[in-house]
């Protein structure tokens, strides 16, 4: 981490006297600079003061959260409040501030057992019993959370956050008309809260009031402080905001800051030389080897991409990012098992991780733990509504079961605040085709091609169209044009992410894993999902170690087949012609990322490419 000298920090230290300390986003935003120059401690407090302001400003909370999860210090109240208790064990207060410190910092076990011990001693406490369901909410231990809110609703019925919290807890449970209850109990109280407002769209779609759904995403879109005025307040991961827990580039290494400037824009050859002088000069050396590995990735590299991340990992055994990444490259690889590792000790380092969530539920819906899938979805969506992945897949779960009017309410709130583009513009055709609107179906094709000609997904559908409508000769043609850019239809898979919220950056993996998940694996996903992670523990013992074998088979040619690919962009020759790439190397810009050479040999059988759409409709 970058430190400062005295000098410096008694510079930094005056901006808090020309500070507006009334203002909660200039608090947020000088905690973000004393963050990123080492004044730790001064930028916890700053996050707290604004807080203590706007107790609904989730930027500054997410901030706190990241500084507490990068730095892996312990908050000074959590060691004040431990030598209260320790002095008086029957301090009430003192407990309940311990366990609120633990919370804050997302030490969710801590905190747990502490507020519990506080509503064990007096029952009464309707404070300790808000924040203990607030962490057994956060815990995924819904009902017994509902328990404890509802006992404490009497002393907070004119919070919006409350009633806010409370609606989730019901929409968890599935309790879809309790929960709109409890949200407009919130937006009533406060109608500025766009928590309230986001939540409600959902539930409105569980229950098919589709127009009112999308109202609600839309004031909730144009409300969250995460996406507002992103200029002005400052996230410690990103100005752009990103969830907490991905990276930031270190101030004191002009190397570092150039390399990740130049992976971003596609200068890999550069990236690579700035981050080499980087590991000379920056002691925080895991982030160093996680920009490295990111690079490897963008180019297909997944060997010397998880030898990279395992470095990061020697360096710091507690880099949820750098279990993401590895967990990603396990998945495409078809090593489930150690992708559920990886995403279960990233989700228990970092609960409130969009890519994470994202990537996890992917796998849960694979192994056939679809509401827990959704659910988790869902909680990723909650912590960044834009993530691109997280809302696709959440679609993709719907078409599935077939609720195609909520599917229909879901592209609309995506075209609200993405736009157009030829992937929406793919799935809206596709349920068109589903609810057999073949003319409706047929134009938002058109319109997918027109923002992206090389979209091999609208061609494929639009192949299917035409066989619906008896024209075999345009269904060859079209299902001949996607085939030249990608020979496998894959508008029905779901996307996992490294983490660059870029779609470009997607791999795509089919919705059920090739072979039966035996009942070991899928205990071990369902405790993790509800927090317990006490099956991984043995097989972090040896992560690092295991690693190292798997890359030494990889670079043997004994590496595990590869998970289903995504489309891929042809190249054009001067002619405008299409010709033959390097799969393996070239830069996709379709949408999804190209995992392996799917070329077809001479000794291969014939391909029926009707037959081997492989499309569930």
């Amino acid at each position: 981490m970058p430190e400062s000298n005295k000098q410096e920090r008694d510079v930094l230290l005056g901006f808090a006297e020309r500070v507006d300390r009334n203002d909660p986003g200039a608090l947020n935003n000088l905690g973000v600079l004393y963050y990123r120059k080492g004044v730790y401690d001064e930028a916890i407090k700053q996050f707290k003061d604004a807080l203590k302001i706007d107790p609904r400003f989730e930027l500054a909370r997410e901030n706190l959260l990241y500084l507490f999860s990068e730095t892996k210090m312990e908050d000074p109240d959590v060691s004040r409040w431990k030598k209260e208790v320790k002095e008086d064990p029957a301090n009430e207060e003192a407990l309940l501030r311990l366990g609120v410190s633990y919370q804050n910092m997302g030490r969710l076990d801590e905190a747990s057992e502490i507020l519990g011990q506080v509503v064990g001693k007096n029952p009464e406490h309707y404070m300790a019993k808000i924040h203990l369901g607030s962490v057994l909410k956060a815990q995924g231990l819904y009902q017994q959370a509902l328990e404890h809110f509802l006992s404490a609703a009497g002393n907070v019925s004119k919070s919006a956050v409350f009633h806010t919290d409370l609606g989730e807890i019901y929409y968890n449970l599935g309790k879809t008309d309790e929960a709109i209850s409890a949200l407009r109990t919130a937006i009533k109280i406060d109608a500025e809260y766009w928590r309230s407002h986001f939540l409600l769209s959902f539930a409105f779609g569980d229950l098919g009031h589709y127009q009112e759904a999308l109202e609600e995403s839309r004031v909730a879109s144009k409300l969250n402080p995460s996406f507002q005025n992103t200029e002005a307040n400052l996230a410690l991961s990103d100005a752009g905001g990103r969830s907490p827990g991905q990276d930031i580039p270190s101030l004191e290494s002009t190397a570092f800051t150039l390399g990740t400037a130049y992976r971003q824009r596609g200068y890999f050859k550069e990236a690579l030389k700035e981050f080499s002088k980087a590991l000379q000069d920056m002691p925080e050396k895991d982030r160093v080897y996680i920009e490295m590995g990111k690079v490897h990735l963008a180019e297909k590299d997944v060997v010397e991409a998880l030898a990279l991340l395992l470095k990061a990992l020697e360096v710091d055994p507690e880099n949820p990012e750098a279990f993401l990444l590895c967990g990603t490259i396990y998945h495409e690889l078809g090593e489930h098992r150690k992708a559920a590792v990886c995403y279960l000790q990233a989700f228990r380092l970092n609960s409130a991780d969009a890519d994470t969530m994202n990537d996890l539920g992917v796998l849960l819906y694979q192994v056939g733990l679809v509401e827990e899938a959704e659910r988790m979805f869902k909680k990723g969506l909650n912590i960044n509504l834009y993530n691109l992945e997280l809302n696709y897949n959440y679609l993709t779960s719907i078409l599935f079961r077939e609720e195609y009017m909520m599917a229909e309410n879901l592209l609309q709130r995506l075209e609200a605040f993405t736009g157009k583009s030829a992937i929406l513009y793919e799935k809206r055709a596709l349920l068109h085709y589903k609810l057999n609107r073949m003319t409706l179906a047929l134009f938002d094709i058109e319109s997918a091609l027109t923002c992206d000609k090389h979209h091999a997904d609208a061609y494929y559908l639009k192949g299917l169209i035409y066989l619906r409508e008896d024209n075999f000769h345009g269904a060859i043609q079209s299902i001949l044009e996607g085939a030249a850019i990608y020979p496998e239809y894959t508008g029905m898979h779901f996307l996992i992410s490294h983490g660059e919220q870029v779609m470009a950056d997607s791999v795509r993996v089919d919705s059920k894993l090739r072979d039966e998940p035996d009942d070991e694996f899928i205990e071990l996903l369902q405790a993790g999902a509800s927090r317990r992670f006490d099956k991984i523990r043995e097989s972090l013992e040896s992560f690092v170690a295991d690693g190292k074998i798997d890359l030494e088979r990889m670079k043997d040619g004994t590496a595990i087949p590869k998970a289903a690919p995504a489309a891929a962009k042809p190249a054009t020759g001067e002619d405008g012609k299409t010709k033959e790439i390097d799969t393996m190397g070239a830069k996709n810009e379709s949408g999804v990322k190209k995992i392996e050479d799917m070329s077809v040999s001479e000794d291969d059988d014939p391909v029926d490419l009707l037959e081997d759409l492989k499309i569930d409709l």
